[in-house]
């Protein structure tokens, strides 16, 4: 009998000894892993897309380093964040005052702007220190954000390459659906016919004249990308890192996927091929408890009014808007009976109405996931206007440039947005867009409505991310 305990003792060691070996070899493997994300050119809201990926990995062990245009957006330890360049020094080194261009009905010109103003920047960073460091780290996985990013592609080649034949993989995420002049590096199409140019947003149940329409803007987009915008970006990495450098196309065209920020509630259905997985929604979650000053604030008084959150985003800041501007929003909201929530930068306003709280920074998708929401007033950029679908809050949108307009356009046809115009705002009209979307049923309905489908996933969008990095990295590619 003691013989049979000392067998069964010994297995039981030899067992525990192998799990624990196995157990350790395993974390060894994930420990080891480094993962290089980059983004030299861009905004808060793109990062915030994909970061929820990034701090997943970290927490399972990888070590992340992030080069991007942000400060300060992840606390974990092993994510390292080396800041690029961001729009707020942008606008002040050119003297670009956006309210002011928006009120002279001025537009910021994309191909100026990417070809002589950003280039400078991009300079910049290749030249730091902290950035050449990163020549001599073994990664195991590049993550890009490749929209108007082709002049950081010379770092991701020289350290894809930097290892002869074994190549480090690389796999692009999408800060919007991926569009046609994207999927195509990697043998995808987006017909003319019936899927529109991400730049005028025409929907797929377009007419003859829309489609003809469609296919011109195609083609004018490729021509200025590839012949007016591309050459500019090869020629200043290639001036950094070898001449020898490969073209953008063909750098971009050894990524294994592409992660796509898209959805087709919000997005409409495109014939994608399998190397592009969608996962839209990655960053929305369920809302956390407010910290204590805003949900006292909230609850003070008439609560049961609800309250209206009011942002404009990273890039238009709130205090720089004219005071004429300024004063009718003050106005209107002091009659209320909601509570206003707004983003603003500083809280030198004199005789703020009791009823708006002022806030430098907001827990946004917590606020949005807050019972006594009414509204989101918003400048309709790409990832508050998701996170208001996955909340199910209506919107009253102030777009300016960029994406914006084409956000509120889609937020219009899908029946969750009352539009106002930032040149026609007045106290009257602004009241009139906030009691519309606020007692008109049908703009909640119709978020809502959206909403539950846009939610109703096979699974989570940010474990599916998660699933395809580590899909590529275990078999590099």
């Amino acid at each position: 009998m003691g013989k049979i305990a000392n067998e069964s003792t010994s297995k039981t060691g030899v067992v525990l000894i192998l799990l624990i070996l196995g157990l350790g070899f395993e974390i060894e493997s994930v420990e080891g892993r480094n993962i290089l994300a980059v983004e030299f050119f861009g905004s808060k809201s793109h990062v915030i897309t994909y970061l929820p990926l990034l701090e997943e990995l970290a927490r399972k062990g990888d070590k992340v380093t992030l080069l991007s245009p942000t400060k300060g957006l992840s606390k974990h330890p092993n994510i390292t964040e080396i800041f690029t360049f961001g729009s707020d020094e942008i606008w002040s080194d050119n003297n670009i005052d956006l309210f002011a261009m928006r009120e002279r009905n001025e537009e910021i010109n994309p191909w100026t702007m990417l070809t002589q103003v950003v280039p400078k920047y991009c300079r910049e960073v290749y030249d730091r220190a902290d950035v050449k460091a990163l020549y001599a780290t073994d990664f195991d996985l590049i993550l890009i954000q490749p929209l108007f990013n082709d002049c950081a592609l010379g770092l991701v080649h020289k350290i894809m390459s930097k290892n002869g034949k074994s190549k480090t993989p690389l796999v692009l995420f999408s800060p919007t659906s991926a569009p046609n002049f994207l999927v195509e590096k990697l043998g995808g199409n987006h017909p003319s016919s019936f899927v529109s140019n991400t730049f005028i947003n025409l929907g797929d149940d377009m007419t003859f004249s829309e489609r003809f329409l469609n296919f011109g803007m195609n083609v004018l987009f490729d021509g200025l990308y590839s012949f007016y915008y591309l050459p500019v970006m090869e020629e200043l990495y290639r001036e950094k890192v070898g001449s020898d450098a490969p073209g953008a196309g063909e750098i971009l065209g050894r990524a294994s996927m592409i992660l796509s920020n898209g959805h087709f509630s919000v997005s409409r259905p495109k014939p994608n091929l399998p190397d592009v997985v969608d996962v839209g929604g990655i960053h929305s979650r369920k809302a956390k408890p407010l910290p204590k000053d805003l949900e006292d604030f909230i609850s003070s008084g008439n609560s049961d009014a609800g309250f209206i959150l009011f942002s404009l985003g990273t890039y238009l800041r709130s205090d720089l808007m004219s005071p004429e501007k300024r004063a009718i929003f003050l106005n209107v909201f002091s009659r209320l009976k909601q509570k206003v929530i707004w983003k603003y930068e500083t809280d030198d306003i004199p005789n703020l109405p009791k009823n708006v709280l002022l806030s430098k920074w907001l827990p946004q998708q917590d606020l949005l996931g807050h019972g006594k929401i009414r509204l989101f007033m918003t400048h309709c950029g790409g990832g508050g206007t998701e996170e208001a679908i996955f909340h199910g809050v209506p919107l009253l949108g102030m777009p300016f440039f960029g994406d914006q307009p084409l956000n509120a356009q889609a937020a219009e046809k899908h029946g969750y947005l009352v539009r106002l115009d930032w040149n026609d705002l007045t106290e009257e009209s602004l009241t009139n867009a906030i009691n519309e979307a606020i007692n008109n049923p049908k703009y909640r309905e119709n978020v809502q409505r959206l909403s539950t489908v846009f939610r109703d996933q096979i699974d989570n969008p940010l474990d599916r991310g998660v699933f395809w990095l580590e899909y590529v990295m275990r078999h590099k590619g």
